[in-house]
């Protein structure tokens, strides 16, 4: 459920005439499990899909223009803190809106956003991941590469959308966005084509980081069956060190009943040895449709100890 709150626009621009409409949004997600990560030798309470806080808005500009904004900020549920997920991918510990903050326009010709934002590669690389690259079972080797750097800072993004394709592309600050090697040396830049005639669909994206070497291109392919989806990612490129890497990964989701079974396969190799293979599973059981209850379970055969981890936990969305 979404909470709605509509003012005049006069009064969000602390004007006397009201021109326009604008409708705000307060929407998100707590998510909190108990388990054990790969790797770990202690159970511990945590974030399963990213517990976040959202607000949003659109204004009605007139002659099919609209305004927008979003402030998004991930929350470690179990502690209230903000969750800064690292200056390796352009979220250093004191950014506050760590997952958007950006405003916008939309119109016939496209949209136009501006602020921090999620890279215009990355639905190619995510996809395929059941869990979005959240709870232990999450597929970011595979999906990133390690190369892949989720968030730009000082980004402008343009999209386009006609019917079933869409082309997304951005570039960024070189000095706002370290990334993975920590150096800025070029412009960073990524952009994406797809297309999603109806239950099937294929997406290409490409990023190039601002660290000047690494490189990363993604194809994605899935169909869903009715009675299942099935998911297929492929991707290669050079990470900052200019080693080689290849990734690909596979999933589906069966939904039975109230609940949902999930099931992925990622491999990940970096220099022709392989650093990741990790088999996901889990079932989510709907309570409503705002609240489930989850159980997963994965297993990476190439980590260096412990090597499965699990999780038990609730989900909240409003």
């Amino acid at each position: 459920m979404i909470a709605r709150i509509t003012l005049p626009a006069a009064f969000l621009l602390a004007s006397t005439t009201a021109l326009a409409q604008s409708n705000i949004t307060l929407s998100g997600r707590i998510d909190l499990n108990v388990g054990k990560d790969i790797g770990a030798g202690h159970t511990r309470m945590g974030s399963g899909a990213m517990s976040h806080l959202a607000f949003a808005g659109t204004e009605d500009l007139g002659g099919g223009m609209l305004a927008s904004f979003k402030l998004s900020t991930r929350i470690n549920a179990d502690s209230g803190s903000i969750n800064t997920p690292g200056a390796m991918l352009n979220s250093p510990a004191g950014t506050y809106w760590t997952q958007e903050s950006s405003v916008g326009l939309r119109g016939g010709w496209g949209s136009l956003t501006l602020g921090r934002q999620m890279t215009a590669a990355l639905l190619p690389q995510i996809l395929v991941d059941p869990w979005f690259w959240d709870n232990t079972t999450n597929g970011f080797a595979a999906g990133t590469g390690h190369i892949g750097n989720l968030w730009y800072n000082d980004a402008a993004t343009y999209a386009f959308d006609a019917g079933a394709f869409s082309f997304t592309a951005q570039v960024a600050a070189k000095d706002a966005n370290p990334g993975w090697s920590g150096t800025p040396r070029k412009t960073p830049y990524s952009f994406a084509l797809g297309y999603a005639p109806g239950p099937w669909q294929l997406r290409f994206g490409y990023e190039k980081p601002a660290d000047g070497r690494s490189k990363l291109t993604t194809l994605f392919g899935g169909y869903d069956f009715g009675t299942f989806t099935l998911n297929a990612m492929v991707a290669g490129g050079t990470d900052h060190t200019d080693a080689s890497v290849r990734t690909w990964a596979l999933s589906s989701v069966i939904p039975a009943g109230t609940g949902q079974f999930r099931a992925s396969f990622g491999h990940y190799k970096r220099a022709d040895v392989v650093a990741s293979q990790k088999l996901a599973l889990g079932y989510h059981h709907f309570l409503s449709k705002r609240t489930s209850v989850y159980t997963t379970f994965a297993h990476d055969s190439k980590a260096s100890a412990r090597k499965s981890g699990y999780e038990v936990g609730v989900q909240h969305l409003f």
